[in-house]
């Protein structure tokens, strides 16, 4: 699916995503500092082990998909240049033709990522059009939650 929009809201949009994802992150992080949690896991291998593995791919998860997102504002910003809109396409991972500039994202961060930018489009005053172009889109996606899909941008109706 396509959705031709101002390329201000999706920026905006994006990076009120990101700020979210940080938060999250920042929140389900343990509370404590380096040095409780170092003693907590000292001396205890395996689980400790464990634990601390599953503490820290979490968290360079998390990161991992907000640097991401952050790149691709600066494509944002490029194909915009070409056309005064951007088409923001969602489809599924590998289908032709690909967007110009894309990430992988799974549907629940898809449609978390839309409704940010529905957010920030219907501040920017897009048309109800677009408004609800992007909510069918969030409610249309149909992929497995683990499943990859592409999210990305190409210049307006090219």
């Amino acid at each position: 699916m396509r959705i031709a929009i101002d390329p201000i809201p999706v920026v905006v949009g994006i990076y009120a995503y990101v700020g979210e994802i940080l938060s999250r992150t920042a929140q389900r992080r343990e509370g404590e500092s380096a040095q409780p949690l170092a003693r907590r896991y000292a001396g205890k291998r395996g689980d400790a082990d464990r634990e601390v593995q599953r503490l820290v791919r979490a968290l360079h998860a998390d990161v991992k998909i907000a640097d991401k997102l952050l790149k691709k504002t600066a494509d944002v910003w490029k194909i915009s240049q070409e056309t005064d809109l951007v088409d923001l396409v969602v489809q599924a991972r590998g289908d032709e033709p690909q967007p110009q500039a894309y990430v992988l994202l799974q549907p629940a961060q898809i449609r978390e990522l839309l409704a940010t930018i529905r957010t920030a489009a219907a501040g920017a005053g897009e048309s109800e059009e677009t408004l609800e172009q992007l909510e069918r889109a969030a409610d249309g996606i149909e992929a497995r939650p683990s499943e990859y899909l592409t999210f990305g941008f190409d210049p307006w109706g090219v």
